[in-house]
Formats: structure tokens, sequence, C-alpha cells
């Protein structure tokens, strides 16, 4: 008896236990934090720092397939850690960055230079390495603040456009960490996808989750390319197309124009590799598999022969990539950062005499 006795007290104090230290841990950091979803940085014109998050609003939509609802916030400082602890005092709660997926970098602070606040952002704690990095035409904090049709969040509709934007045969995704190991790698360039926004019709329906009565989508079809110190440079759709083509083209769509008419050509699987000479030379040795989706050469569907599709295609691939090239001279950048390359391979120490990029491509049609 006294044995069960025992055992029942012991229970019951397991139980009251675990209740009072569900209590204590689970809702603390729900009610003690702010959960940010997006993250924007800008420079003012007063050169003032400015930091806009995003932040889920636990609670405001209960119904099942409702919107979700967020609140985007701005704390404003000299400098970065203070406009962040602007944020938390304006907020009353802590922001949390563990679910932050994208940060955005606003025109002024591109253009300015970005090279001390994402080194300031890598040291940061709370800051993931992993978040994705894009650069937008306009500020990062009107950005934040722009109503989606797709998306109840502006940073949510981006990650997707992101991702999608990668998948598709568009330049890598890049992150806090790439984008900072670029800076202090030497002889490679950063890079930033470039975004602008531009106004759609509003969704049927749909729920206003901005202060914009105006809906957005966004175009990421450009890139920034950045010097030494940090200044950006807005490319061309071309630089896009060849960043792609020398890294990850798996995806890429071309609109091809030839003397006979127009096709689509879809690339379904590449492989490429470096060559580094010791004198300077680059090569890149690429060989693309691709399948023509639309044409619009002739009337007759037979006349398409493979030697043309595949030489029309390696023409437009070696069109781009030299493009692209040119368009980094002129702004006095490395497009495909061949002197990183060059120094991966023997040493920081070593300076090509002479640095020029050798291309040979190869074209295969395939259905695999």
């Amino acid at each position: 008896m006294k044995k069960r006795t025992k055992q029942m007290i012991a229970i019951t104090l397991l139980v009251i236990a675990c209740a009072v230290i569900g209590n204590l841990i689970v809702p603390q950091p729900i009610l003690n934090k702010a959960i940010v979803v997006g993250m924007g940085v800008d420079e003012t014109e007063k050169g003032e720092i400015e930091v806009t998050v995003q932040i889920a609003v636990a609670g405001e939509s209960s119904a099942p397939g409702a919107p979700n609802r967020y609140a985007v916030m701005s704390g404003k400082a000299p400098t970065l850690v203070g406009a962040m602890d602007e944020i938390a005092r304006t907020t009353a709660y802590k922001p949390a960055y563990f679910h932050c997926h994208m940060l955005v970098f606003g025109e002024r602070l591109v253009t300015n230079g970005v090279k001390k606040i994402t080194s300031e952002l890598f040291a940061d704690d709370s800051i993931m390495d992993d978040v994705s990095i894009m650069a937008v035409k306009g500020t990062a904090k009107e950005t934040l603040e722009r109503s989606v049709s797709v998306q109840g969040a502006a940073s949510v509709y981006l990650q997707q456009l992101n991702k999608i934007n990668s998948s598709t045969g568009g330049h890598p995704t890049a992150t806090l960490k790439s984008f900072f190991t670029n800076f202090e790698t030497k002889g490679y360039t950063p890079y930033l996808p470039w975004i602008e926004a531009f106004p759609v019709p509003k969704a049927i329906g749909g729920a206003n989750t901005g202060s914009d009565e105006q809906n957005y989508a966004f175009d990421c079809s450009k890139t920034v390319l950045f010097s030494d110190d940090g200044k950006g440079f807005v490319t061309s759709e071309t630089v896009t197309a060849a960043l792609g083509l020398a890294a990850q083209a798996e995806g890429l769509v071309m609109e091809i124009d030839t003397d006979k008419g127009h096709m689509d050509v879809n690339i379904k699987r590449s492989l490429d590799c470096w060559k580094i000479d010791k004198s300077g030379k680059v090569s890149l040795c690429a060989l693309y598999f691709i399948n023509v989706i639309t044409q619009s050469i002739s009337k007759d569907d037979s006349s398409l022969s493979e030697s043309f599709v595949t030489e029309s295609t390696k023409r437009f691939i070696k069109e781009k990539i030299r493009a692209a090239e040119e368009t980094g001279r002129a702004l006095g950048l490395d497009v495909f950062s061949l002197r990183g390359k060059y120094h991966k391979k023997y040493g920081e120490k070593k300076e090509p005499r002479d640095l020029s990029l050798d291309l040979k491509i190869t074209v295969r049609l395939s259905d695999a």
C-alpha cells in the first residue's frame, strides 16, 4: 500500500513539474520575440542606415486558407547596430532573425558601397549566413512595404522568385556568406540579382497586405556587379544570361533569332569545366545538351536540321558570353572572376601576364 502511495505521489509531482516547466519555456519565445521573415537595408540622404524588417504577426488569421499577416517596422541610426536596436525599442520585442531568408539592399546603398554593411551583417551572430541577398531599384523599405498579388509578404515573394530564377538557369543565388566571401577573396567579382517592381492588377478577393493600394510583382532579369570597394553597377540581362551559361545553365530557355527565323531552345543539361593556363589563358570548356521547344523557321519542320540548330545555339552562347565580358571590361570589372580562378589554382602571389578568356563550346541535341 505504501509503495502504491509513493508511486502515485511521484507521478503527481512529475505531472506538476512538466506543467510548470512547459508553462515557463514554451510561451516565452513566442511572447518575447518578433519573428523576422525579411530584412532590408538602406542608406538615407543624410548618410544614416535605415533597417526595415517584415515581421510575422501571430494569430491574425485563424480561418483555413486565409492569408498570413505581416507588419513592417523600420529603425534609423548612424550605424547598422543602432538601427537594429531602434527596431527592438519600437516593437517592444527582440527581433528574431533565424527565420529571415531574404535580405534586400536599397539602390543608394548599392551605388555608394555595400562592403562595410555586408561585413557587419556577416559578423552579426543573429543574422543567418545562408540568407539570400538581392539588390533593388529604389529603397528596400518601400520594397518590403509593397502589396503583392501572390504572397502575403514581399519578402516571401522575393524568396520564391530567387529560387525560380536559380532553378531555371538564371545566375546562382547569392547568400550573405558567398557575397561576403567574394569580397574577401582576391580576384573574385561579387554580384547580386537586381530587382525592379512593376504594378499588376489586384488579385480578386485578395487581402491588402501592405501599405500600398496597388499590387506589385518583381523582375530580376538584371545583375549588379560590384567593384573591390563595394560599389555596384547595374548591368543588362545579357550579363545575367552569360553568368547562367557559364555556371548554372540547366533550365535556361534561349530565344535565338537566325537568318531563317526564330526558335526557343531549352538547355536540359550542361557540363562545364574551367581550364587555366599559367600564362593567363582561361578556357571555358562547356557542353550543352539542348532541345528545341518552339520554332518559326520554316513551314516544313523537317528542314530544321540538327547541325543548323546546334551551330545557331553555339553561336548564340558565344555571343552572350563575349558581350558580357565586354560589358565588364568597359566597367573595369571581371564578370566571370577570371583572375580569381587563376589565383585559386596558382596562388595569390602569382599574377597572369595577360588574362584572356577562350571559349570551347559544344552543343548537342538531346531528348534525355
